[in-house]
């Protein structure tokens, strides 16, 4: 590390630390739990404020300065999605609660704009504990917002129920459109990604088991007005998996010509984003069975960067049992792949810890790397940034804990992460549940 890292915190010193703001008290996991802590960082689309999202149900309101503007308690929803408007006066908070609200707050101050609640068309079983949450926000260039909500029960038998409804609502709160207009999604559902022009909308789906779904195609494109589907695309299972689950997909470019998706056995896909037709495919982590088990990284985020596609894999599991230890770790594991629109893979590189979180900038990507469950090394823990689509490393600031949120501002100069503490096999705990905020040099 040169002289210049050291004074600036980070690895390189091409940004500098410039605050770190411990957020409150979490829960603290270790290495077994599947989920893990989670937070939100959005900065404002002229670059000057940072939004975040706290487990602990806070909304935090920064400057790029690093100066607290206004805090505000959500109340006893866990906060499920954090997503500024297209103009930066206001920010849409997604929550998991009894109602499962959609809040929207002036940036300004703080103050509730308005609210709208899923549990109508969801429910809640407040005795068992299962919610409505709004899960994805995002809004077209004229400000109409897209919101996806679920509830998730796991029956005593065993069995996985799928409650789910997409909405659309003007920047003033009202509802102008629904999917399904009169019955619920019973399959999982978590994302939705919609062109700048809001003429389209896309969803995929990811469930657990096999059962017979309604909703039972891989990834769906609806109308602007989420009245009716244009098109959806089935995608065959891969041996040895029994279905296809995608779960954070799909991703539209700006122009609405293509869709980028990835699903959790390792391939990724790009669709023609009108016509719904599939243009190429690849396997970024392709399933083996050593030591008699399938193993493979799990496919994980997809983003469009103009003119490339990035995709991301996670830590490596055991098909049979997620909590078993793997007999080694895939090479394609925790690592991020950049493919042109052609299908061409032109960089790649691995940053050894789960990719919890990638935002993309201009030509930049910001990622949050977590937990490696298999080597528990510690020391890929961060906040990285990488251009694209060299996949080259601009600069790192370490965290003692998992990262677990990541993003950059669109001019590429502020990029913010959130560290949550760890449990260790020995019993300490390592980290705290804080924001760090960087600055780049100029």
């Amino acid at each position: 590390m040169s002289m210049a890292g050291k004074q600036s915190g980070t690895q390189t010193g091409a940004y500098v630390k410039t605050t770190e703001t411990v957020l409150g008290q979490t829960e603290v996991y270790n290495y077994q739990r599947m989920g893990f802590n989670k937070g939100f960082v959005r900065f404002s689309p002229d670059s000057r404020y940072l939004a975040v999202g706290s487990e602990t149900g806070e909304v935090l309101l920064f400057n790029t300065k690093g100066s607290l503007v206004w805090r505000k308690n959500m109340g006893l929803g866990k906060i499920t999605a954090v997503e500024f408007s297209p103009d930066g006066q206001s920010i849409l908070i997604g929550e998991n609660s009894p109602q499962g609200y959609l809040f929207s707050l002036a940036a300004k101050d703080g103050r509730e704009l308005w609210r709208q609640a899923s549990v109508n068309e969801l429910g809640a079983n407040i005795k068992e504990k299962t919610f409505p949450g709004v899960v994805a926000v995002k809004t077209d260039a004229n400000g109409m917002i897209y919101a996806v909500a679920q509830r998730y029960i796991r029956q005593p038998d065993g069995r996985n129920e799928y409650i789910g409804r997409i909405y659309k609502f003007t920047p003033e709160g009202e509802q102008v459109g629904l999917f399904p207009s009169d019955h619920n999604l019973d399959a999982w559902v978590s994302w939705i990604s919609v062109d700048a022009a809001g003429e389209r909308a896309y969803f995929a789906t990811a469930n657990y088991d096999i059962a017979k779904y309604k909703y039972d195609r891989s990834i769906y494109c609806l109308d602007g007005r989420l009245e009716t589907v244009l098109w959806s695309n089935i995608v065959d299972v891969a041996h040895p998996y029994q279905n296809v689950a995608m779960r954070t997909s799909p991703e539209v470019s700006a122009n609405g010509r293509y869709t980028a998706a990835i699903a959790s056995d390792g391939r990724c896909f790009l669709f023609d984003g009108i016509q719904g037709k599939e243009l190429w495919r690849r396997s970024i982590s392709q399933p083996q069975k050593i030591a008699g088990v399938y193993i493979n990284a799990t496919g994980n985020y997809v983003q469009m960067f103009g003119e490339y596609v990035v995709f991301t894999t996670g830590n490596t599991y055991n098909r049979a049992n997620w909590q078993l230890p793997t007999p080694v770790e895939s090479p394609s594991s925790n690592s991020l792949f950049v493919f042109d629109l052609q299908g061409n893979l032109m960089n790649n590189y691995k940053f050894g810890g789960m990719i919890e979180q990638i935002a993309a900038g201009s030509r930049q990507a910001a990622l949050a790397v977590g937990r490696n469950v298999r080597s528990k090394d510690l020391s890929v823990h961060g906040l990285y940034i990488v251009t694209i689509p060299e996949a080259q490393l601009v600069d790192r600031v370490a965290t003692d804990g998992p990262c677990i949120a990541a993003d950059i501002s669109a001019d590429g100069k502020y990029a913010a992460g959130i560290e949550a503490p760890i449990q260790l096999d020995d019993g300490r705990v390592v980290g705290e549940y804080k924001l760090v905020l960087l600055t780049r040099q100029e």
